[in-house]
């Protein structure tokens, strides 16, 4: 069985191509820049040689058209034709009553337009996506395996808020977490590892990056995470502010006369670390600021560290423990200067980080001292396998 994984972004496209049969990666690519007349990209099929360069990608319908175009090349391509895919998997973020593995259809992409204020930078793009498809390859499934998916399993009263209940019934407003992909392949790689079954361990999941979410893991899955209602809560990101006292948004629309799209839009993109920093809401940008005596910079990072050592503690107490502490995303798997300032000064609840073993990138590693009672990990994100899980899973059932 062939799954294609598609990643859409605002301005890029990525894919991976599985045979699922030994779950290899068949190819692989990339196109940046979508909506610019040179847009760099990316294809690699299987051991051979990455084809790198620019072509113009004025949207994301060319976009798409090319990644096919790649996928069937005549020369360089890994399918006769298209009709050798079976299915196309997506990790789709939020849709109102949606929170799990779907088909996509009419009725999926209306649920998404509804909350497309609060996801603004993720639903338009993935909406957009799906109408493509749709038309170019009409008789193939689209799976979207929705970022709270992960998620469901999390107790009620873990995922409710104190608001008027009626908004919770009317409404479904309630705490529905994200980067659930991602939280999933460590509630499974991480046992795999251990080699222990996954029921033995309390994990807390650190998925840290330009997103930015913490996930404690009891059994195998999900029973609480910090992110709530939408993206825009629990850990600052590069842009989005994270927790918020929501009287903050009454008074400053009373007082700056924001109107709610206005709000929204400073909220999203003009908050987090660059909001914070006034420079970048990337973590290389702000750390080689902070060294060279950025104060905002280094108060930026600050903040993330604080936030994201208040989450762990929290979690600690949810799960009454922890065995394990994995990072992950981009700045979990690379922030070796993070990792360390995480876990520094949390010796006397168990977790003992050793120094020379943070010394790494990218990598499945063990980085904690042989007498840390909680096993620090680094574990690289691989969401796509867990779209493709999913996608053969509906496909069968």
């Amino acid at each position: 069985m062939k799954i294609l994984v598609v990643n859409v972004g605002s301005t890029s496209l990525k894919f991976r191509l599985y045979a699922m049969d030994d779950e290899t990666i068949i190819a692989v690519g990339k196109i940046e820049r979508v909506g610019s007349q040179r847009s760099p990209f990316s294809f690699q099929a299987g051991d051979q040689s990455a084809r790198e360069g620019e072509i113009a990608c004025p949207d994301q319908k060319t976009a798409i058209q090319h990644a096919l175009g790649f996928l069937t090349d005549p020369e360089t391509g890994v399918l006769g034709d298209l009709n050798d895919l079976d299915a196309i998997g997506f990790k789709p973020v939020h849709a109102k009553n949606i929170a799990g593995s779907v088909f996509v259809d009419e009725n999926v992409i209306k649920a998404m337009e509804e909350y497309v204020p609060l996801v603004p930078a993720h639903n338009p793009p993935y909406i957009e996506a799906f109408r493509i498809f749709q038309k170019l390859l009409p008789e193939k499934p689209l799976v979207g395996v929705f970022e709270p998916a992960f998620h469901t399993s999390i107790p009620e009263y873990a995922r409710t808020y104190g608001i008027p209940y009626a908004w919770t019934e009317k409404h479904a407003i309630r705490r529905y977490g994200f980067h659930g992909a991602s939280h999933r392949f460590i509630s499974q790689r991480v046992p795999e590892l251990l080699r222990q079954p996954a029921a033995s361990l309390r994990i807390i999941s650190c998925h840290l990056g330009g997103s930015a979410s913490i996930c404690a893991i009891r059994d195998g899955v999900s029973v609480d995470t910090s992110f709530g209602f939408s993206t825009q809560s629990g850990l600052p990101n590069a842009t989005r502010c994270g927790d918020l006292d929501p009287f903050i948004l009454l008074y400053m629309m009373e007082r700056e006369g924001l109107t709610t799209d206005e709000l929204r839009t400073q909220l999203t993109t003009q908050g987090g670390l660059a909001g914070i920093s006034g420079l970048s809401g990337d973590i290389r940008d702000l750390e080689a600021a902070a060294a060279e005596g950025n104060a905002r910079a280094e108060l930026a990072l600050g903040v993330l560290v604080h936030e994201t050592r208040k989450y762990v503690g929290a979690y600690l107490a949810v799960l009454g423990g922890t065995d394990v502490l994995a990072f992950t995303g981009g700045i979990g798997e690379n922030g070796i200067a993070i990792r360390a300032r995480v876990c520094q000064g949390l010796e006397s609840l168990g977790i003992r980080l050793d120094a020379g073993r943070n010394e790494v990138r990218s990598r499945e590693t063990v980085i904690s001292a042989d007498d840390s009672p909680t096993k620090i990990m680094v574990v690289p994100a691989n969401e796509e396998l867990i779209i493709a899980h999913e996608t053969v899973r509906l496909l069968t059932e």
